[in-house]
């Protein structure tokens, strides 16, 4: 049995192809799914027909559980919700710009950690190298003085010789290591 069909291209005309070689039929690869399919439906698939079908067995059984990802993520009272890509503190609303936007998130997912600059150079202006710049700095300037109102306590804050930090608790120096020297040095100026 043969079919008819055209290929889109009227120069070559019609084409005679038989019918179970047409260019949309079934490849070897998909029915060895199909029949995988139909063993493992069945309770039967005690042998593996091929690597495909191995494969797609794997596949299957390492699969995880569908993962639920938050798109609201919140530090304290700072919160950031990633669909409609606006952020409040407290009752107040935030205005972001692009950058301090992905910026924001990327500290909020890493929220009490200390975050060098040269990671945030590479994880959210994606550079390839550390440039002698300042951007990380100004950026950050920017976003705490939107972040940290004048009435709120600091969330963001710079550990000297570290990086940045996201936290929605207050800091005790001696927890961290950019702030030791300075609580040594305070206290040998004490009689």
């Amino acid at each position: 049995m043969t079919s008819k069909i055209r290929n889109g291209m009227d120069s070559l005309g019609e084409v005679d192809v038989p019918a179970d070689k047409l260019c949309g039929a079934r490849t070897q690869r998909s029915l060895e799914h199909e029949r995988a399919q139909k063993l493992k439906d069945r309770g039967l698939s005690k042998r593996p027909l091929s690597m495909v079908v191995i494969i797609s067995r794997l596949d299957s059984s390492v699969r995880s559980p569908v993962e639920t990802r938050e798109t609201v993520l919140r530090v304290g009272s700072l919160e950031l919700d990633l669909i409609d890509r606006t952020a409040r503190r407290g009752g107040r609303s935030i205005d972001l710009r692009p950058r301090e936007f992905q910026l924001l998130k990327y500290m909020m997912q890493r929220s009490d950690q200390v975050l060098s600059r040269a990671n945030l150079l590479k994880d959210v202006w994606h550079y390839k190298f550390v440039p002698e710049t300042n951007v990380v700095d100004v950026h950050m300037g920017r976003l705490r003085c939107k972040v940290d109102g004048s009435n709120d306590v600091p969330m963001i804050r710079n550990i000297r010789g570290e990086g940045f930090l996201l936290s929605a608790t207050p800091v005790l120096a001696k927890s961290l290591p950019g702030l030791r020297g300075l609580n040594q040095r305070a206290d040998s100026n004490k009689f």
